[in-house]
């Protein structure tokens, strides 16, 4: 296992069978980047070959249904003293404003963590743009959580309480996963590892969160409504809500999902609910 060293980057990836995407990602990633290292997962692609040609570190690790497992191993890994996690159907855009920026950041110490853009294109040729944080310090206290939809906000918020991510300017991922369309079997693999973490932790907020959004997507409405209740409920008992930073994502798909499932009445209730919350109640 590594010790981080001095300033630099170290870029952090995962994946199995994607020789298809690492042709477009690896090159502008491998301009910015100290090092560049890949967890693979059981590839029976190119995707190890085109990893070591192209002068990437390479580990191998058995798939256990749980993508925080592998990212965190390339972290252990990782010899610069910054991560940036990048999954391998996005492409870093501008590569000379980000490499500025990147350079930057690495040089200075002004937030553990930092937020960066992804322009999703959609199969019907829209651009939505969301943003994740995936540039942070190389420290033992940061490290991906949840087996599926990981993330390190949780130890950042944990750890740094009053330092929350700042946004990278001029850093930004095009992710071309949903050109496609939705893809139905990732769709259904991740509502088989959330059911599975949710029967090991039935109270996992974040769990009960996600599961209700993706059975919706798959059109399980009802089920998906009371998954999102349920994460709801809990948020509902959480003192420290503002530690939670998909907070307001739940509480607006539980919302619609009220509307639009003919409960009104229940729909208001949320809204009364929410106001208490900012007055302090």
């Amino acid at each position: 296992m590594s010790q981080p060293g001095g300033d630099g980057l170290s870029v952090v990836m995962m994946g199995r069978d994607e020789a298809h995407h690492l042709a477009e990602s690896l090159p502008p990633l491998l301009k910015v980047a100290d090092e560049l290292i890949f967890v693979d997962t059981g590839s029976r692609d190119q995707t190890m070959d085109m990893v070591r040609a192209m002068g990437g570190r390479l580990i191998e690790t058995p798939w256990r249904d749980d993508f925080s497992a592998p990212k965190n191993l390339g972290i252990d890994h990782a010899r610069y003293s910054w991560i940036l996690n990048v999954d391998c159907d996005e492409i870093l855009q501008d590569v000379p404003r980000a490499g500025a920026a990147l350079r930057h950041v690495c040089r200075g110490d002004a937030a553990p963590g930092w937020i960066v853009t992804i322009d999703n294109l959609m199969a019907d040729g829209r651009v939505t743009s969301s943003q994740a944080i995936r540039l942070f310090q190389n420290h033992p206290a940061i490290r991906f959580a949840n087996p599926v939809h990981e993330s390190v906000a949780r130890s950042l918020s944990l750890n740094w309480p009053g330092q929350p991510p700042l946004v990278a300017e001029g850093i930004r991922l095009r992710h071309l996963g949903y050109r496609g369309g939705m893809n139905r079997d990732k769709l259904k693999r991740n509502i088989a590892i959330l059911r599975s973490w949710l029967e090991r932790e039935p109270d996992n907020l974040f769990g009960c969160y996600k599961l209700g959004i993706n059975l919706r997507h798959l059109g399980a409405a009802s089920e998906g409504l009371f998954f999102l209740q349920k994460g709801f409920d809990l948020l509902d008992r959480e003192i420290h809500r503002q530690t939670w930073p998909f907070a307001e994502k739940l509480v607006g798909e539980y919302f619609r999902a009220l509307l639009e499932q003919g409960f009104k009445e229940k729909a208001e209730e949320v809204k009364r609910r929410v106001t208490l919350w900012v007055d302090g109640s």
